[in-house]
């Protein structure tokens, strides 16, 4: 079922419930308000009947008739079972009487040849009942029951109850068609959106859904699909980018291993140690591309990992020991190594993962350190959350783009593979392991850029 048959249908539902209701209670009240006007109306003929009997008792003339035409009217003494005055229609009929105070509504088949009181076709009459006692003026009680025929009016409320389902049924066929089609027209954006969500594909990710009003379901939906589209085709970008970067830093390589080898081909290149250089040359930049090759590996692992296994550490004990190992690469470049650590960091987390992440932000800020520069790590502990940075000098204070630093091959300039030996994908591998440990890392520059500063925030225990 399509979503417009669901609205029209809801719509129609509540509107079918709603109007039911409604239609019930004026059908109650239709009901219940002749009975009333009916039941007032027998009460009035009895007054009226004991007055005139109870009058004639105290004269001690005989009851005769009490203007009760059209009426069924039996009246008794209290006390006495014998009537003490009967109506000529109870003389004909015979009905159940009520209890005293009681009224009830009963139906006689009565054949139209023996009295005319406006049968159905079936002969059959609908007779309205009271039983009351009523005190007469002269000290006597009595016993009164009186009825009339309602089927005339019985009639008129049963075509009038007709009326009002008929309608009801009318209006929800009614109301089904305008609801179909009032949907359609609160659905017309849906069916716009959905052509032009058709029209976006691979080829065509730089295309967007056009935003007509403010505040709408509707804008706020294609809104939501133009960001998604917009990250689709930065995921797409990024891809071809991660693709075209790959293969520029394979090609690199090769190419050297290729000039080798066609030096290796030469007369001149067998003779003394140039041979050896050249396969000196060739085994670095063959290092080179296995060390590229593993760390896309590591990185594509990492990006089709949801989770991990996680156990408490102390990610004080994981960063000094990591400041231990590289000690010695720091002293041979004159950089000093400071850390400011408390006595436990206690994280949840793959002791391998992130001693990986933060080996590669120490080395990265090692390597890329000014002669007689500085790193210092800092941890500390703010509510549940732990916060390590990690500052060093720079040699280049403007060589870094920040925005670009955590993506697939980024480097702050070109030269760095050659000087370094670097992949470019040693902070993607870092903000990776980080998120998968629910954490955040940034980068900031401090000191007028002439300093780095990198900032890891995991959940602390």
């Amino acid at each position: 079922m399509t979503v417009r048959k669901k609205i029209a249908l809801l719509i129609t539902v509540a509107g079918f419930g709603a109007s039911l209701i409604f239609s019930a209670i004026i059908l109650w009240q239709m009901l219940e308000q002749p009975r009333r006007i009916i039941d007032a109306e027998l009460l009035t003929v009895a007054r009226r009947a004991v007055q005139i009997v109870d009058k004639r008792l105290c004269q001690g003339q005989a009851t005769a008739f009490v203007g009760d035409d059209g009426y069924w009217l039996k009246i008794y003494l209290k006390g006495q079972k014998k009537p003490l005055y009967q109506s000529k229609l109870s003389k004909i009929i015979k009905l159940p009487e009520p209890r005293v105070d009681g009224s009830i509504t009963v139906s006689r088949t009565i054949p139209r040849t023996r009295i005319e009181l406006g049968q159905d076709d079936e002969n059959e009459v609908t007779f309205r009942m009271r039983r009351l006692a009523i005190a007469g003026g002269g000290g006597h009680d009595f016993i009164v029951c009186v009825a009339r025929p309602v089927e005339v009016i019985v009639e008129e409320l049963w075509d009038i109850s007709v009326g009002v389902l008929s309608s009801l049924l009318f209006s929800s066929l009614l109301l089904l068609a305008a609801s179909y089609f009032v949907a359609g027209i609160i659905l017309e954006p849906v069916r716009r959106i959905n052509d032009q969500t058709r029209e976006i594909t691979e080829r065509h990710l730089d295309h967007r859904i056009p935003v007509a009003g403010e505040g709408d379901e509707f804008s706020t939906l294609a809104r939501t699909l133009n960001k998604v589209f917009e990250r689709l085709q930065q995921a797409f970008l990024s891809q071809k980018r991660l693709v075209s970067d790959t293969s520029h830093e394979l090609k690199t390589p090769l190419t050297m291993i290729r000039l080798s080898l066609d030096e290796l081909r030469s007369a001149d290149a067998m003779r003394g140690n140039r041979c050896s250089e050249i396969i000196d040359r060739m085994t670095m930049q063959t290092l080179r591309m296995e060390r590229l090759i593993k760390n896309l590996l590591d990185l594509s692992a990492l990006e089709v990992l949801t989770g991990m296994d996680k156990e408490p550490l102390d990610m004080t004990i994981l960063l000094s020991s990591l400041l231990q190992d590289y000690q010695l690469l720091a002293a041979a470049k004159n950089i000093a190594l400071e850390s400011y650590l408390p006595a436990q960091l206690i994280v949840s987390g793959k002791m391998e993962k992130l001693e990986r992440a933060f080996s590669n932000i120490i080395d990265n800020a090692i390597k890329y350190n000014k002669a007689g520069g500085r790193v210092e790590v800092r941890g500390t502990k703010k509510l549940n959350q732990i916060v390590i940075t990690v500052t060093n000098t720079v040699s280049n204070p403007a060589e870094v783009e920040l925005r670009r630093v955590f993506e697939p091959f980024y480097r702050g300039e070109e030269s760095r593979a050659l000087r370094y030996g670097g992949s470019g994908l040693g902070l993607s591998i870092v903000k990776r392991i980080i998120e998968l440990h629910n954490g955040s890392v940034k980068m900031e520059r401090l000191m007028d850029g002439r300093e780095i500063r990198i900032t890891v925030i995991l959940m602390g225990l």
